[in-house]
């Protein structure tokens, strides 16, 4: 009787902390942005050894088919268009259309989801300091590091390749923000045996769910 108790024990202590890795991930599902909003954010580059840059992007999405996003730095200033299978990029400075498989890469980089998995693909949360630690069962995968005071995963570490390791820090906008609990930067940090290479930096200016999107605005050009 007393092995069946310890045995039941263990059996309701693992399920306990799948149930928790299962929480986790649930909760971290709410950090999404709506799929209709307008999102205004700046994306800085630096890497070792090159001049720093920054691009400005203004993305207007309406559902999960329809999107514009306009992109200008110093050296691109150009405008994607995507709805459903079709994708157009026009020049801004030139006014040429071009077809692409560009236009999903900006909504891409704000979806710090991608990849997480399910409760099954990580080992059971364990305590680290302030934070849970989720360590996945594939070591190609990132290890999570999850806030419970704002139920969020707030700092990513993945070895991307022997030597190369990738760090990703995200703060999230609080109560007085349109969507609170959405992401304000992303801070994505790389290191080449040992040594910063780059690092990128997003920030989130502002999240507004528009009331009305008319679908002409996501035509197509002419080219």
């Amino acid at each position: 009787m007393f092995k069946k108790a310890i045995l039941s024990l263990l059996a309701f202590s693992c399920f306990s902390m799948a149930a928790d890795a299962a929480i986790i991930l649930a909760n971290q599902k709410n950090a999404a942005f709506p799929d209709t909003a307008e999102i205004r954010m700046r994306t800085s580059f630096a890497m070792q050894g090159m001049a720093a840059q920054t691009i400005e992007t203004r993305l207007l999405s309406k559902g999960k088919e329809k999107s514009i996003a306009e992109i200008k730095s110093p050296l691109v200033n150009m405008r994607i268009i995507r709805n459903g299978g079709q994708i157009s990029v026009t020049d801004l400075k030139t006014g040429e259309v071009l077809p692409s498989s560009m236009a999903g890469q900006q909504a891409d980089a704000l979806d710090i989801n991608q990849g997480m998995g399910n409760a099954e693909d990580y080992f059971a949360p364990v305590r680290e300091g302030s934070l849970w630690r989720l360590s996945p069962i594939d070591p190609a995968k990132a290890t999570l590091f999850y806030s419970e005071e704002q139920k969020r995963v707030v700092k990513m570490r993945q070895t991307v390749q022997p030597g190369v390791f990738s760090e990703t820090n995200i703060k999230y906008c609080d109560k007085t923000c349109t969507f609170p609990g959405t992401p304000a930067s992303i801070e994505i940090a790389t290191q080449i045996s040992g040594q910063e290479s780059a690092k990128v930096m997003l920030e989130i200016f502002s999240v507004q769910k528009p009331a009305s999107i008319p679908d002409a605005l996501f035509a197509m050009p002419k080219r």
